[in-house]
């Protein structure tokens, strides 16, 4: 039995009985947990305030062997500005459930962990780049981030080297040439500014991948990638991205 303290997000939050939570919470250095938070939804407990979505928070965990229960939680940051936009609201939603589907128990991923907070800051106080823009960025780096990396600088088959071809595909291996469009039957024709854009979300650091922004036919193709990135990779629901789809039609 021992009682710790680690920095972490909560991802996702489950009512039991009347007053409890299990919470999930990401720490850093320690990964993914579920512990209980006991109490929490009484006005008077001392947890109120932390053991909800997106607080990012110092946690004293007990550890009895079986279970974990928070004793205390010291907030750093709760993204109070998603809960002013509907889009930042459900984009931040997404990008918790999407961490939470796609990253094991008890494995840290502090790189991960990192993506998350960074993107979840620039969705609650930025007004200049779109949030749709920040979850294609987010996308594409969590999934390089998990070691699937796309080749971008030449063909995925030929090896030829790419760089302002007028005519160039993405596949699921990444970048495809127009000489070699007929080896995958599911290929996204792409511009080269699209390929450009992939390039530097690849290559830029986590603090410097927010500093740009794109037209909206660029994002239009950027989202048709990531979407076959992702499906390429990845094969999972999630409940959030239905709620996303429909927020973009209206």
């Amino acid at each position: 039995m021992s009682t710790f303290k680690a920095r972490g997000i909560i991802i996702k939050e489950n009512l039991v009985g009347d007053s409890d939570k299990s919470l999930i919470i990401l720490l850093k250095d320690y990964g993914k947990f579920t512990v209980w938070s006991r109490n929490c939804r009484s006005s008077k407990s001392k947890l109120l305030a932390g053991s909800s979505l997106f607080s990012y928070a110092d946690f004293i965990i007990y550890d009895n062997g079986r279970t974990l229960t928070l004793n205390q939680i010291d907030i750093i940051e709760n993204f109070y500005g998603l809960t002013e936009d509907l889009d930042s609201l459900a984009y931040g939603t997404y990008f918790l459930e999407f961490v939470d589907k796609n990253i094991q128990d008890a494995t840290p991923v502090n790189n991960i962990m990192l993506l998350l907070l960074k993107s979840l800051l620039i969705l609650s106080k930025s007004n200049v780049i779109k949030p749709k823009l920040i979850s294609k960025i987010f996308e594409i780096k969590f999934l390089q981030l998990s070691g699937y990396m796309p080749i971008t600088n030449c063909c995925s088959y030929c090896k030829k080297e790419i760089n302002n071809e007028n005519e160039l595909y993405f596949g699921d291996n990444g970048i495809v040439c127009n000489s070699c469009k007929n080896n995958e039957q599911y290929l996204i024709k792409i511009s080269n500014n699209v390929r450009l854009v992939l390039n530097h979300i690849l290559s830029s650091p986590i603090d410097k991948l927010y500093n740009f922004n794109v037209s909206e036919n660029i994002l239009n193709e950027l989202s048709l990638v990531s979407k076959k990135f992702l499906n390429t990779h990845l094969h999972i629901d999630l409940k959030s991205t239905s709620f996303i789809e429909q927020l973009e039609s209206i």
